[in-house]
């Protein structure tokens, strides 16, 4: 073997002999996040007790790994290697800034960062670091709800991003001498801060890298007289150029915009820019008739918000889903993040009444009923009541009263429709009747228009001599009640008329006589029933003296089962007499 050929082979031997050598690198692992696992790290413990935890342990190797999160609250933490994806589920809260500085983008989904404080709930620094954030919800109190600092590819999608009175709900920075920035955001609503979005750019000798913003389907709205979008290229410039700032927005809403750039001096210092290109995009209005609740940071589309719904339409590769996960992948479609549907109100119904009978009032209230939309141009308008007898009503207030004719089981359903003609789903409630005739009373003693002296003069003979007395009568009232469950008690009234009043009248009280009280509040007194009678005969002896005058006294019975009344009306439970 000549010299050249034997040399190639030993160098082909040694680059096998050194693969074989070599250590294997590192393969990716899938963590597990869960309060109560502690410490973790690859290949043989891979159960974290917290994001903290799964931080130090995929900080140690390479990237490329998973993390997945039980429901928790668990603090922050920095991720210093890429190409990380960590996602959650309903129920995780971090409670603290989570930070990104890898060389690789990661990925962040379905989880909710409360930032108590001036930090930032989510921060992607350091070098070409990128994040692809999803299906979150992120609120920082005094800082930025995201904060993007770091090149690479940066996406946020169907997200709700808040900051509080920070800078901004999700900012863009770019200092002197770093890479270019990109973010793209979709089906997103950013609220709150002195910006919902914000891009800035500062200066130095060799100029703040470019940045560029792609908003789809966006709702960027700032409290108060805040930007919707701020785009500040005023720092920006340096002796070699760059920091312009540009931003393409559709089927958005951004108001109350603002784009600085820096004009330099000319010949001197290379001018920057900031532009903002709007197309099917609504950038002016007032959002108290657009938005859901401004001042409570809730940017949801109100019901009657025309310059927003249908306004839209859909670019391909954006997102099909809104902020909520509702379809919108066919035109027309909304502005901004969120893809107004109506929500199909809640009917609720209840019995009211504590005891309901037959043949007496049952009142239902359906003030349980509710609207997602009542307060912001929804909220129910009517409704619509089914008796199980067969009758229906219709109210525009949440309470109706209905008679059943007769005892036993029974039922009434309840449908509310909201303001956009939504009907809700009938809500049911079953009731047992008991007994509602109340009894039957008469009077028959005294008759009607019977004259009655105030006293009575006897005439008697003693030892020959006629004498006579003056005595004040015993008046004494009398009659019959009925009833199929038994007369428990009779219940009298007895008014003094001639009052001129129309809201005073004259009762009679067995203990005070006479007063003069509310003509709503008469006074009663009980009647005594005679034991084992059949007809259930009644009496009352007057206790008190009475004037002359006109009277009317009336007569109700109340039944074994608590029923009252008298189910033989005036005619049998009025009467009018006269004492002379």
């Amino acid at each position: 073997m000549s010299r050249l050929g034997r040399r190639r082979s030993l160098s082909f031997a040694a680059a096998v002999a050194a693969v074989l050598i070599a250590p294997a690198a590192a393969s990716a692992a899938t963590y597990t996040v869960k309060t109560g696992d502690g410490a973790c790290a690859a290949p043989g413990d891979l159960a974290c007790g917290g994001l903290a935890e799964a931080a130090a342990a995929v900080n140690a190797g390479g990237g490329g790994d998973t993390i997945t999160v039980a429901p928790g609250a668990y603090p922050g933490a920095t991720f210093s290697v890429g190409n990380l994806t960590i996602t959650g589920e309903l129920g995780v809260l971090v409670t603290s800034t989570v930070e990104f500085s890898g060389g690789a983008v990661s990925r962040l989904a379905k989880v909710a960062v409360v930032q108590i404080g001036a930090a930032d709930g989510i921060r992607v620094t350091g070098g070409s670091a990128g994040l692809e954030l999803s299906d979150a919800a992120v609120v920082s109190q005094n800082g930025n709800g995201v904060l993007v600092a770091a090149g690479g590819a940066n996406t946020i999608v169907r997200s709700v991003i808040t900051s509080g009175t920070g800078p901004s709900a999700i900012r863009v920075t770019s200092a002197s001498g770093t890479s270019p920035k990109s973010l793209t955001v979709e089906s997103t609503i950013a609220g709150g801060g002195t910006s919902a979005i914000g891009a800035v750019t500062t200066a130095g000798v060799t100029g703040a890298g470019n940045i560029n913003l792609t908003l789809r389907h966006v709702t960027a709205a700032g409290s108060g007289s805040a930007n919707g979008i701020l785009l500040d290229a005023s720092s920006g410039a340096g002796l070699l150029g760059g920091g312009d700032i540009a931003a393409t927005m559709t089927d958005s809403i951004a108001l109350n915009n603002s784009t600085k750039r820096n004009p330099g001096v000319l010949g001197v210092v290379a001018m920057n820019t900031a532009t903002l290109t709007a197309t099917r995009s609504l950038t002016a209005g007032d959002a108290a008739t657009i938005f859901a609740s401004p001042a409570g940071l809730n940017f949801r589309l109100r019901p009657d918000a025309t310059t927003a719904i249908g306004q839209g339409s859909v670019t391909p590769g954006e997102s099909p889903t809104d902020i909520d996960g509702e379809d919108r992948s066919a035109a027309p479609t909304d502005l901004g993040g969120d893809e107004f549907n109506n929500a199909t109100p809640i009917a609720k119904i209840a019995v009211a009444t504590k005891t309901p009978r037959a043949m007496q009032g049952v009142t239902f209230d359906g003030s349980g009923s509710s609207d997602r939309e009542a307060g912001y141009g929804g909220g129910i308008v009517a409704y619509q009541w089914t008796f199980s007898d067969g009758k229906t009503q219709t109210t525009a207030t949440p309470t109706v009263t209905h008679v059943f004719p007769r005892e036993g089981n029974a039922s009434a359903m309840l449908t509310v429709v909201d303001r956009q003609g939504a009907a809700s789903a009938p809500g049911a409630v079953a009731l047992r009747l008991i007994d509602g005739t109340p009894p039957t009373v008469g009077i028959v003693k005294p008759k009607a228009n019977q004259r009655i002296k105030q006293f009575t003069t006897k005439t008697r003979t003693v030892n020959g001599q006629k004498r006579t007395t003056r005595s004040r009568t015993k008046i004494v009232f009398g009659g019959l009640s009925r009833d199929t469950n038994g007369v428990a008690q009779v219940a009298l009234t007895l008014e003094k008329l001639g009052s001129k009043s129309r809201t005073q009248c004259n009762w009679y009280n067995p203990k005070k006589g006479v007063v003069r009280k509310s003509c709503k509040k008469p006074s009663l007194f009980l009647a005594r029933l005679k034991k084992d009678s059949s007809t259930g005969e009644w009496t009352y002896t007057v206790k008190r003296k009475l004037a002359k005058g006109r009277y009317r006294i009336q007569a109700v019975g109340i039944d074994k089962t608590g029923a009252a009344g008298n189910a033989g009306g005036s005619k049998l439970g009025v009467v009018r007499f006269r004492l002379i």
